[in-house]
């Protein structure tokens, strides 16, 4: 039977089933099937390219499949000793929010190729109808496999290995987008320029050839480039996600991200070649270009239509799209000044995401859908919404800033699970919040809500003023202290009139013990985790206490202010109507110490928020006032802050902090293990 969406990567022609292979009907070519994998390789099939040796990872990822996923990725981690790139690498949703700028129909096929590990494919699975993960490395192909497996199980993914062929194995004019991150200035790169010849004058002298004729790297980038486009409907799309050859890092910020030597990417390519052969003893072949440099490329191979972003602070650990070169209309960026227009510039950004076509762009982007969508729902006319900033945050979150008619907005974009659940509680507190009557001043407005081709998204209004940590170190903290402490009462203004209750049964469970139970799952040391429920029992079980409205990360980056006054108040993810109040405060005094000091983690700024007696006097005045509003008898003032710690952490989990192995030892078990020490049981 033809497998129609296939093709022969050798000769290009159809390809049919038979038994667990596919055999091509022209040259007869046979392409077995592998643990659920396509193996296309046609030269390269021992071709192994992973910074965890062969062995190790196909351990790893057999026992994945019996292991919670988190600990995989510490596992994988500790095998690259850390390297928080990894970790963007494997875990980061927020980093493929640029999917957003992609026009997919609902029915979209699209090529990940270079898939690597699987994490953009996961990302962008939810919104085509189906994606083909390629890659030459079949073991990093087989890792993917189990991610898709666990996270998704409703989304049709094909894996494919290959990419060593004559062409890409799919028919002419088959796909609807092909994304390249981090991909395409690789394609060139071949370390064995320098293996050919015996003395180091004649590997010197392959090196240096290297740079001429056909085996020129922009020509081989030209070469893929087109292949790319003979697989591409004529209205299809390609993204590519690359570094800036002028990023403003590379003048003396840092060396090349792939040369690895100072200022590489700023020479002329001769130069940059004489250059690598002499002092890395390898051809320069790994290219980058300026803005200027991708347009002149992309339309020599096919792709005349551009529009092009800024990736701050690159690809990788994505904080900030910046529209540089847009169809006009959705995006309505503001100026920038000073130092930060040179950040910004189109011309210096660290790297840049391009959605490239063939022929003018059809039909709307999940961003112009998004939209579209919030001006039905909201009655406005056609093209009353414009965007003017799209930033991700370290909570796999998206956030655009713009306005819908005359209101400025926010959306926000959820990534995962947990964060939209997060997102679906934030929205739900707002419409609440909207019924009493001097709270809603202070908070947005819930506008709307919806999901665009498996992309949820939430809209309220924007608050007024600046966040409060932009303004703290200006003057004395505490000076706010009082501003801060009338909004916490007016949050439970009724509070005075709750009936003590004791902190036993389901209020001990939700508020104690479930998140324990996720610390517990992050730190695998059982006699520990023993000795911390003994520890929470003994401090906190049977007291009494008036339940009331908590923020639950009321933090200095979500309290807005104007004149040292309250503006606003954010992200209302971990909103509790019966939580314990008296949490906020303490969250409040915490996030100021370690936004303050910054060489202070939780690790510093818990036992120094615990020592009461060493606070400022107006900082104890205001605990003092915390606790009475919540019927709190001050001297269980160390079991409260343990508290706060062990919801922190709990939240912290579910943002990332469950991967990151060095930062569990100093955030979650050094902590514990402090307070274990200073109260025995």
């Amino acid at each position: 039977m033809l497998r129609e969406d296939l093709a022969c990567p050798r000769c290009g022609s159809a390809i049919a089933a038979e038994g667990t292979k596919f055999v091509c009907t022209a040259c007869g070519a046979s392409y077995p099937v592998r643990d659920g994998i396509i193996d296309f390789r046609c030269h390269r099939r021992d071709y192994y390219f992973n910074p965890i040796p062969r062995e190790a990872m196909e351990d790893l990822t057999r026992d994945a499949r019996h292991a919670p996923w988190a600990n995989t990725v510490r596992r994988f981690l500790k095998g690259v000793r850390q390297n928080p790139d990894w970790l963007d690498n494997l875990v980061a949703d927020g980093r493929y929010a640029w999917k957003l700028l992609l026009r997919l129909p609902s029915n979209a096929h699209v090529l990940d190729l270079g898939c690597g590990l699987g994490n953009l494919t996961k990302n962008i699975a939810p919104s085509a109808d189906s994606v083909y993960a390629l890659d030459l490395t079949f073991e990093r192909l087989k890792f993917a496999q189990m991610r898709f497996e666990q996270f998704n199980p409703d989304d049709h993914i094909v894996l494919l290995a290959g990419g060593d062929g004559t062409s890409l194995p799919f028919p002419d004019e088959s796909l609807d987008c092909v994304t390249l991150s981090g991909v395409l200035e690789w394609v060139a790169d071949d370390s064995s320029a320098w293996e050919r010849g015996n003395s180091r004058l004649e590997k010197a002298m392959g090196a240096f050839l290297s740079f001429f004729g056909a085996t020129n790297p922009r020509k081989i980038q030209l070469r893929f480039l087109s292949e790319i486009r003979r697989v591409l409907k004529p209205e299809g799309q390609l993204f590519i996600a690359i570094e800036n050859r002028l990023s403003y890092r590379y003048f003396g910020g840092r060396r090349d991200h792939h040369s690895g030597l100072w200022f590489a990417s700023l020479l002329p390519r001769f130069l940059a070649n004489l250059y690598s052969t002499a002092v890395a003893r390898r051809p320069y072949r790994t290219y980058t270009y300026s803005i200027n440099g991708y347009r002149r490329l992309l339309s020599a191979a096919g792709f005349p239509r551009q529009e092009i972003y800024g990736l701050a602070p690159g690809y990788t650990h994505l904080a900030e799209l910046i529209p540089l070169r847009t169809e006009k209309g959705l995006w309505r960026p503001p100026g920038s000044q000073g130092l930060n227009r040179i950040r910004r510039s189109r011309h210096f950004v660290p790297a840049y995401g391009i959605v490239a076509s063939p022929q003018a762009p059809t039909g709307l982007s999940l961003a112009e859908k998004i939209a579209a969508a919030i001006e039905s729902q909201l009655g406005f006319k056609e093209r009353s919404v414009f965007f003017t900033h799209f930033y991700t945050t370290g909570k796999a979150k998206g956030v655009i800033k713009g306005h819908a008619g005359d209101c400025p907005i926010v959306v926000k974009l959820p990534f995962n699970d947990s964060v939209i659940a997060d997102a679906k509680n934030n929205h739900r507190f707002l419409q609440q919040a909207a019924q009493m009557e001097k709270l809603r001043e202070l908070l947005p407005q819930a506008l709307a809500a919806g999901k665009i081709q498996g992309m949820p998204y939430y809209v309220e209004s924007r608050v007024e003023g600046q966040p409060l940590r932009a303004e703290l170190g200006k003057q004395n903290h505490t000076d706010v202290l009082k501003a801060v402490s009338g909004f916490l009462q007016m949050l439970n203004s009724d509070l005075h009139e709750q009936a003590l209750e004791e902190l036993s049964g389901e209020f001990y469970q939700g508020q104690v013990s479930l998140p324990l139970e996720q610390v517990a799952s992050a730190l695998e040391a059982p006699a520990l985790i023993e000795k911390a429920q003994a520890y929470f029992r003994d401090q906190l079980y049977g007291l009494r206490v008036r339940r009331g409205r908590v923020h639950g990360d009321f933090s200095t980056s979500n309290i807005f202010i104007q004149e040292f006054q309250i503006s606003g108040v954010i992200d209302w993810d971990n909103a509790d109507f019966l939580g314990i109040p008296v949490l906020d405060a303490l969250n409040y005094l915490e996030s100021a110490y370690r936004y303050l000091n910054a060489e202070m983690s939780l690790a510093q700024t818990i036992p120094l928020l615990a020592h009461k007696e060493r606070l400022d006097k107006k900082e104890q005045q205001f605990l003092e006032e915390s606790y009475h509003h919540c019927g709190i008898d001050s001297s269980h003032h160390v079991a409260f802050v343990s508290l706060y710690w062990l919801r922190h952490v709990a939240q912290q989990l579910n943002e990332g902090l469950i991967y990151n192995a060095p930062a569990l030892e100093e955030r979650v078990t050094a902590v514990l293990k402090r307070l274990l020490k200073s109260h025995p049981r």
